[in-house]
């Protein structure tokens, strides 16, 4: 009972720390010039997956630390796999991860496997960051021998004029805030105005019907303008002024009584003459009415006596 009792125990302790006593695994070994703290018992991986254990760690006698792995014979342990040592999480907790690479001749069982160390978190950052130092380096270098160079080219009297530029533009930057103050001090100003312009548009989109009718009423006006016979009443209207001009012609021309009595002077003093004989007739019959007019009373004339 005993027996069973340490039997089982050992199995459980076993199992916790990777190791399946009931079934078969595959020894191999790798060498470390330093594990980083790599620890017994602790994970071998393949892309992450647990696949064995490290089974011991020891000081080989050339100097390398001597790592003994035990993978499931599960797994097929090809010519050319790598055991690299690596960080398992972030706390640094080391593990073995195996790259096995595609090959048809298998390692033995304790075969010695190639060994590589993954850089930590500030190793790799440190790659990363050194080609980035170097290309900033040479950056600067050229910027410095640019700025050199242009420094050289530049006479004390285009730099002055440089000087005077960027006091100008300095001036310019003021005026600038200056205006942008005056403006903001004007905001409620142009907050009004734009009310105003938001109210008249407002009122414009009120009246739409009645400027769709505006509208209607002056296409219709238009359609009648363009039905009517503009162009036979100029038509009438030339012909009227031809007979106008042709009748004013003929009054210049003597033709006719109207012409005649218009460009006759003798008929004008002629006329002119009666009209004065007809005066002093018309006042003689006012003056003495009965010269020309007899009236009868009670059946006897009244005789004008001269």
């Amino acid at each position: 009972m005993v027996g069973v009792s340490l039997l089982v125990f050992f199995a459980g302790f076993y199992f916790l720390k990777g190791a399946n006593l009931f079934s078969g695994e595959n020894t191999y070994y790798t060498y470390y010039d330093n594990v980083q703290g790599l620890q017994p018992s602790a994970s071998v991986q393949v892309k992450g997956l647990g696949i064995g254990r490290v089974a011991a760690i020891k000081l080989g006698e050339n100097g390398k630390v001597k790592v003994t792995l035990s993978v499931s014979k599960k797994i097929k342990v090809t010519e050319g796999t790598v055991a690299k040592l690596i960080s398992a999480d972030l706390l640094g907790t080391k593990a073995i991860s195996l790259e096995i690479p595609a090959s048809s001749q298998e390692v033995r069982n304790e075969g010695v496997l190639a060994s590589a160390l993954e850089g930590g978190l500030l190793d790799n950052l440190s790659y990363q960051i050194t080609p980035l130092i170097k290309d900033i380096n040479h950056v600067v270098i050229t910027l410095d021998t640019v700025l050199a160079g242009v420094n050289g080219m530049l006479g004390p009297e285009t730099r002055q004029r440089l000087s005077n530029s960027i006091a100008s533009l300095d001036v310019t930057m003021n005026n600038f805030s200056q205006l942008s103050a005056k403006l903001n001090g004007e905001s409620e100003h142009l907050a009004g105005i734009i009310r105003n312009a938001n109210s008249i548009t407002g009122n414009l989109a009120n009246s739409n019907q009645q400027v769709s009718n505006i509208l209607k009423n002056a296409d219709n006006i238009s359609g009648q303008l363009a039905k009517a016979p503009v162009q036979q009443t100029f038509a009438d209207l030339q012909a009227t002024v031809n007979q106008l001009q042709g009748i004013i012609n003929k009054i210049n021309s003597n033709q006719g009584s109207l012409g005649m009595l218009v460009n006759d002077k003798d008929l004008y003093y002629n006329l002119t003459e009666a009209l004065k004989t007809l005066n002093s007739l018309m006042a003689d019959v006012n003056a003495h009415p009965s010269r020309y007019i007899n009236v009868t009373i009670f059946g006897r004339k009244n005789k004008d006596t001269h």
